[in-house]
């Protein structure tokens, strides 16, 4: 993934705004010391990752899945 790409860069802070009016939320749940679930509340509906990712890892995967959901969800026109 490619944080710093400009494209990708305003996608994210565009998803951001996106996903909290639209009441989704995605955040980190501590399997242990080391890993987190990632889960996605979508207006109450939580929803939690099969996978537990490291401690470097869970901060990239909530931006992935934030931009995701804006590309999947938002308008065209956006």
């Amino acid at each position: 993934m490619n944080l710093m790409g400009i494209k990708f860069y305003d996608d994210y802070l565009k998803a951001i705004s996106f996903c909290f009016r639209h009441n989704i939320k995605i955040y980190a749940v501590p399997k242990n010391q080391k890993e987190y679930y990632i889960e996605v509340d979508n207006n109450g509906r939580i929803t939690r990752s099969p996978k537990a990712y490291k401690l470097k890892e869970w901060s990239d995967k909530i931006v992935e899945l934030y931009v995701h959901y804006y590309r999947k969800l938002a308008p065209s026109d956006n």
